[in-house]
């Protein structure tokens, strides 16, 4: 293997295709370095040193020679493009040209469409201008590759003549049912059944429609848990009744999450098709079988290797809500076991490996890299002015910015939780003192009813004793009257005389 560096250029980091450009730092051997491209931000990233170097994009732009030297101290054999977006693929044409290397394009996503693409819903349409300008940048690229045939075929439909070669996203994770089971964040689980969502949901992987899921499952015995965030719920807690956000997660967490929080169904509700899904691989490599749209590489994986169920098309909260009900019921349970063991065959196809993706990665790296001259000595005046000066440059802006708004989104939670116990303690503290004035009555009044309940008992005593007084001198008299003469009592039996008058 050829010992050149590879250079990554995408946005700022992120998501999916971060995930993937590590992953590949990570079972490559040569040295990768990443350039995020953002409008009025850059920065160079050393994988292999884990050194991140913000760039004064001012002077980049002023004095080119200076990081183009530095390149070619970093042995820069071949440029990898992640992002075709204004500032990524200018930075990238710019350095490809300048080092005389080739460029190899990866379309993550149809965003080579539009700039709007995701808002255009199931079937993403293209916008001339735009599509010119990427299609001349893919066109111009060595090899373009696509993680999916969904993928694959959209783009071939949309530039004609570019060969499209597929490349799955490979996965380094590997869980096993000996890891210890993640905390949850609800404590007991409020539900028998749950269905897990992976990820960041925005409006284009369905946050409105999975809400309104939530809603129809109301009644039931089934939650739903999103391990991620959700675009309008960003702290962890209950956004609906039967809907919980956890929050932050790891890659290598997911399995022992999904054993926590007990989920028997991976869910996704995307309203655009997914390109590949990270998502979907990780459900696979836990054990979780998967309910997914009909169309794009969600359900194309699905169709093609099982361990799931695919929606109707133009799905509906009801569809998703109705198909959840019958999964976990009494007679869907056997179905659910049914699908659930598809998991269990091992086919090395339904969750490819990273192995099996650096190694097609490589072959391309190894075919169309070249090996540079020798270096020249980088760390010289001009190279070191191109670097920022602080860390507060404009690459961090944007994240100083969303991190601003996620403290104040925390404070702001704080001072709720604060309020809330505040008027729980108050709460509490006036149905304590309302309690103990209940019980201190109850039992005044339990003493005047025993109190009562004694004296009657006392007077039913003395009257028992009075009766039985009573029956004993009659029985005394009619002992006595007995032993008189029959004629007498004959006598003493007569009505007396009336002795008035």
């Amino acid at each position: 293997m050829s010992a050149f560096a590879v250079l990554h250029v995408t946005s700022v980091p992120g998501g999916g295709v971060d995930r993937h450009i590590r992953d590949i730092g990570r079972a490559s051997r040569r040295p990768h370095l990443v350039w995020h491209a953002a409008a009025n931000a850059d920065a160079i990233e050393l994988l292999g040193e884990r050194r991140v170097l913000p760039l004064d994009g001012r002077r980049v732009d002023a004095e080119p020679h200076a990081v183009i030297e530095w390149l070619r101290a970093q042995r820069i054999g071949l440029v990898h493009t992640h992002s075709v977006t204004t500032e990524p693929r200018e930075r990238a044409r710019w350095v490809t040209q300048a080092l005389g290397v080739r460029n190899i394009v990866t379309l993550h996503d149809v965003l080579f469409l539009s700039r709007d693409a995701f808002a255009h819903g199931p079937v993403p349409e293209g916008d001339p201008a735009w599509l010119r300008d990427t299609s001349a940048f893919i066109g111009a690229a060595a090899a373009v590759l696509a993680p999916s045939e969904y993928l694959a075929g959209v783009a071939r439909r949309h530039l004609p003549g570019i060969a499209i070669d597929i490349v799955p996203n490979g996965s380094g994770l590997a869980f096993t049912n000996d890891e210890l089971p993640t905390h949850r964040a609800f404590g007991t689980p409020p539900f028998r059944h749950v269905a897990a969502v992976l990820g960041m949901v925005g409006p284009h992987k369905g946050a409105r429609l999975l809400e309104q899921v939530a809603e129809r499952l109301e009644g039931s015995d089934i939650g739903i848990v999103v391990i991620g965030y959700l675009d309008e719920c960003n702290l962890p807690g209950w956004h609906r009744k039967h809907l919980f956000v956890h929050g932050t997660y790891q890659d290598a967490e997911v399995a022992s999450l999904l054993r926590a929080y007990g989920a028997g169904v991976g869910l996704f509700t995307n309203q655009v098709p997914e390109s590949f899904s990270y998502a979907l691989s990780d459900l696979w490599a836990a054990g979780v079988p998967v309910i997914v749209p009909p169309g794009g590489a969600l359900g194309e994986r699905v169709a093609r290797h099982g361990a799931g169920w695919r929606l109707p098309e133009s799905f509906t909260a009801a569809d998703v809500a109705g198909l959840l009900e019958r999964l976990f019921s009494a007679g869907g349970s056997h179905e659910l076991a049914r699908v659930k063991s598809q998991l269990d065959a091992n086919n090395p196809d339904r969750v490819p490996s990273l192995q099996d993706m650096s190694r097609s990665l490589d072959a391309l790296y190894d075919h169309f890299g070249i090996e540079p001259g020798a270096p020249l000595e980088a760390g010289s005046n001009d190279v070191q002015r191109l670097l920022a000066t602080t860390l507060d440059g404009s690459l961090f802006r944007a994240e100083m910015v969303r991190f601003a708004d996620e403290i104040a989104q925390l404070r702001q939670g704080l001072d709720y939780e604060r309020g809330e116990y505040a008027r729980v303690s108050r709460e509490m503290k006036e149905w304590i003192a309302k309690l103990e004035s209940d019980v201190a009555a109850l039992q005044a009044q339990l003493a005047a009813q025993a109190e009562a309940r004694s004296a009657a008992e006392t007077a039913l005593f003395e009257q028992r004793n009075e009766n039985q007084r009573a029956r004993e001198a009659l029985r005394v008299c009619r002992a006595e009257l007995e032993g008189v003469p029959r004629v007498l009592r004959r006598l003493f039996r007569k009505k007396p005389p009336d002795a008035r008058g």
